[in-house]
């Protein structure tokens, strides 16, 4: 069975930041980072800088909490530090949840909950939270 790339991640996104100095602050190696007008992914020019810890592509299908947990568990502990660089440098976090969406009728869907302890986390850090779904049939890969 086709699992998709499902995947979370925090990040906090701004105006010509740098990340390095994010990562010595809050002492965790991002999965990725940029400064504004480093090349980007899908771009020639990224448009703001940002820092993010993100899981694994695929790693969790069903129960994407899980993914959720694992991102808010690494930060947890950080709150304070955060909640430092994002005033200081005027930044906006977000927990991202990208989803592929497995339309093959025959599969369930994935399940999306927060827990009090995300709940909290987001909160004391002023995080939005957006979720991005993109769909896949299993069934045309057999």
């Amino acid at each position: 069975m086709e699992k998709g790339n499902s995947y979370v991640y925090f990040a906090l996104k701004g105006d010509s930041f740098d990340p390095k100095e994010i990562t010595r602050r809050i002492g965790i190696e991002p999965s990725d980072s940029k400064r504004e007008g480093d090349v980007g992914e899908y771009n020639s020019s990224v448009k703001y800088s940002y820092w993010k810890v993100s899981t694994e592509k695929g790693k969790e299908y069903f129960e994407i909490d899980k993914l959720v947990n694992e991102v808010i568990s690494a930060l947890y502990d950080k709150i304070e530090i955060i909640n430092e660089v994002k005033n200081q440098f005027q930044l906006e976090s977000v927990l991202e949840i990208v989803l592929d969406i497995d339309i093959n009728p025959e599969i369930s869907t994935p399940a999306i909950g927060h827990d009090l302890k995300t709940i909290e986390f987001l909160f004391k850090t002023n995080t939005v939270t957006d979720i991005d779904i993109y769909r896949f049939n299993s069934r045309e890969k057999e």
